[in-house]
């Protein structure tokens, strides 16, 4: 497994929103490591999944709430497998990754 270096907080991104500059993003002392293209989480203290504007995170590591979601405490301790979740279109007969 490749653990990510999360001084970097980029590496702390889970998920890009598609349009308004937010992200799904892991606060708190955690591991994020990636294997096989799946993301896992082990978190540590005060870890949660946040939904944040990106730009400001990354760029000066303040956490600005963008109030779409509240946030996702994660128990520590735990190791956690994001998993992307899609949708199926019966009409179009089509499966497609679901958007924020």
């Amino acid at each position: 497994m490749k653990k990510r270096n999360l001084n970097d907080l980029k590496n702390r991104i889970i998920v890009r929103g598609e349009q308004s500059n937010h992200s799904h993003i892991i606060t708190g002392e955690c591991e994020i490591t990636e294997q096989d293209n799946e993301i896992y989480v082990k978190a540590g203290k005060n870890c949660a999944i946040k939904h944040l504007l990106e730009n400001v995170f990354v760029e000066q590591g303040i956490e600005t709430w963008t109030q779409e979601h509240t946030d996702i405490s994660l128990k520590e301790g735990e190791t956690y497998k994001f998993v992307q979740q899609v949708e199926y279109n019966p009409y179009e007969k089509a499966i497609r990754s679901v958007q924020d």
